[in-house]
C-alpha cells in the first residue's frame, strides 16, 4: 500500500519530531552550549557585580622616589577601581608585567619631578595602558588619568596657599567651572546595564550561529533519511530541525533577561514581552543566516570561520561599544546587515526610552526580512542537491517504495522471504 502524501505542515512536524528524539538521545551540544551561556551570565554578573570591575592591577614605576611620587602611590593604592600590585624601577619592567598580562596599566614617575614642582616647571608624568583588553584598559586608563588630574590640582592648590591666596580664590582657580552631575535612571554609574544587556545576548547569538552551521553540514552530508521523512520538501526539513533549537536558546535568552531585568533590577521602562519577541526574532535572524552561509560556502570549515568573523563583528558593528552615528557612511550602512544592532536599537527604544510603535516596528521589520536570507540559502543547498544527484536518489528511493507497494501479496511475501535468506 502506497505511504499517504502530507502536507507541509504534516512534514515540518515530522521533522521536528525527528530532531527532537535526536536531541534527547544525544544531549550534549545542546548541554555543552548552555552550560557556556549559564557560565557567561555568572562570570559577567560577578565580575561586574558592584557595576564596573574592581582593583584592577595596575603599577607604578617610581624612579623619582620622593614624597610627591610616594603619596601619588599610595591614593592611587585607595582607590576602588585599581590596586598598585608593584612598584618598579624602570621602565622595561614594567613593560614586560604588562605583555606578560599580569598588568593593564602603569603610571610612569621620572626622575626630577619633584624638583621640577618645586621650581615652578612642568614635569612630565606618563600613563601606559593596554586597551587590546576593553574594560581593563579603558577602566584602568580612567582611574590613572583621574587621579593624575587631581595630584596635579593638589599641587597647584599647595603652590597658590603658599603664595596667600585663600581657599575660595584658589578653589576658583584650579576649578573654574564646578560641574553638578546627575545621571539620570542609573546614578550609581552602574556599566552593567550598557555593556551585559548586549554582549550576553551577542554571546548567545554566536553561539546559535556556530552550532547552526554545524549541524547543517552534518546534515547535508547524508540527507536521505530526513528528506524522505518530509517527502523531498527542504524548507520544512531545515526549519524543522531547527526549530528545537530556537525553542531552547529563546527560553535561555528570556530567562536570562529575567535575571538581568528582574534580579538584576535593571532600567526597562518599555514592554518586557516586545523585547522578548525582538529576542526570538533575533535567534530566526541569525538561524538564517547561518542557512545562508551554508549555502553560499560548500566547505564545513570555510562557512564556520566566515561565520565566526560575522558573529564577532557583530559586537563592533552593534554600536554598543563605539557609536554607529560616529563611524563612516560606508560602515554605518555595513552595520545594518548584523541583527546584533538591529536588537540592541530595539533594546534601547525599549527598554531605555520606552519607545513608541513608530520607533521599534523598523528595527522589528529588519529583524523580520533576516529570515528572507534563509530562503536564499535554501535555494542555494537545492542547486546544490540537484549537482550531486541527491534527488535523483530520493525519486529512485520512491519509485522503489511505490513498486513495492504497487506488488500482490503473495509476490511482496516471496520477495520479504528472499531477502530475510
Amino acid at each position: 500500500m502506497a505511504r499517504e502524501k502530507h502536507n507541509w505542515f504534516q512534514r515540518y512536524l515530522l521533522s521536528v519530531q525527528r530532531e527532537v528524539r535526536q536531541v534527547v538521545y544525544h544531549p550534549r551540544y545542546i548541554l555543552l552550549l548552555s552550560i557556556g551561556v549559564i557560565f557567561s551570565y555568572v562570570f559577567f554578573l560577578t565580575l561586574m557585580d558592584e557595576g564596573q570591575p574592581q582593583k584592577l592591577p595596575i603599577a607604578v614605576v617610581d624612579q623619582d622616589g620622593s614624597f610627591l611620587s610616594r603619596r601619588l602611590c599610595h591614593e592611587l593604592s585607595a582607590t576602588q577601581g585599581v590596586e598598585v600590585v608593584a612598584v618598579y624601577d624602570n621602565h622595561l619592567q614594567a613593560r614586560d608585567a604588562m605583555q606578560r598580562m599580569r598588568i593593564f596599566a602603569f603610571l610612569e614617575i621620572p626622575k626630577g619631578t619633584y624638583n621640577e614642582v618645586l621650581q615652578f616647571r612642568r614635569p612630565t608624568i606618563t600613563i601606559y595602558s593596554n586597551n587590546a583588553y576593553l574594560l581593563g584598559g579603558s577602566f584602568s586608563y580612567k582611574n590613572l588619568a583621574t587621579m593624575t588630574k587631581l595630584a596635579c590640582g593638589a599641587v597647584q592648590r599647595e603652590v597658590l596657599r603658599k603664595k596667600g591666596y585663600s581657599e575660595k580664590t584658589i578653589a576658583g582657580l584650579i576649578q573654574p567651572v564646578e560641574l553638578d552631575t546627575h545621571p539620570i535612571a542609573n546614578p550609581t554609574v552602574n556599566y552593567q546595564p550598557y555593556i551585559l544587556t548586549t554582549i550576553l545576548p551577542g554571546i548567545i547569538g554566536l553561539m546559535v550561529l556556530m552550532i547552526t552551521i554545524m549541524m547543517l553540514h552534518y546534515w547535508i552530508k547524508n540527507p536521505y533519511e530526513r528528506l524522505r521523512l518530509c517527502e523531498g520538501d527542504l524548507m520544512a526539513s531545515i526549519w524543522g530541525k531547527l526549530l528545537p533549537y530556537t525553542v531552547w536558546f529563546s527560553i535561555i535568552g528570556i530567562t536570562g533577561n529575567l535575571v538581568l531585568f528582574g534580579f538584576c533590577h535593571y532600567t526597562l521602562y518599555g514592554s518586557f514581552f516586545v523585547l522578548s519577541i525582538a529576542f526570538v526574532l533575533f535567534i530566526l535572524s541569525l538561524q538564517s543566516m547561518a542557512v545562508l552561509l551554508v549555502g553560499l560556502l560548500p566547505d564545513m570549515h570555510m562557512s564556520i570561520t566566515i561565520g565566526a568573523i560575522y558573529g564577532t563583528l557583530s559586537f563592533t558593528m552593534s554600536g554598543f561599544s563605539y557609536p554607529a552615528s560616529s563611524m563612516p557612511g560606508g560602515m554605518q550602512l555595513f552595520g545594518y546587515i548584523f541583527p546584533l544592532r538591529h536588537y540592541y536599537l530595539s533594546y534601547v527604544n525599549i527598554a531605555l526610552f520606552d519607545g513608541t510603535p513608530q520607533q521599534i516596528i523598523f528595527h522589528i521589520t529588519v529583524l523580520l526580512l533576516f529570515l528572507v536570507a534563509s530562503y536564499l540559502g535554501i535555494f542555494l543547498i537545492n542547486r546544490r542537491f540537484s549537482y550531486e544527484g541527491v534527488w535523483r536518489k530520493l525519486i529512485e528511493d520512491a519509485s522503489s517504495e511505490k513498486e513495492e507497494a504497487d506488488m500482490p501479496l503473495s509476490q511482496t511475501s516471496t520477495t520479504i522471504e528472499q531477502s530475510l535468506l
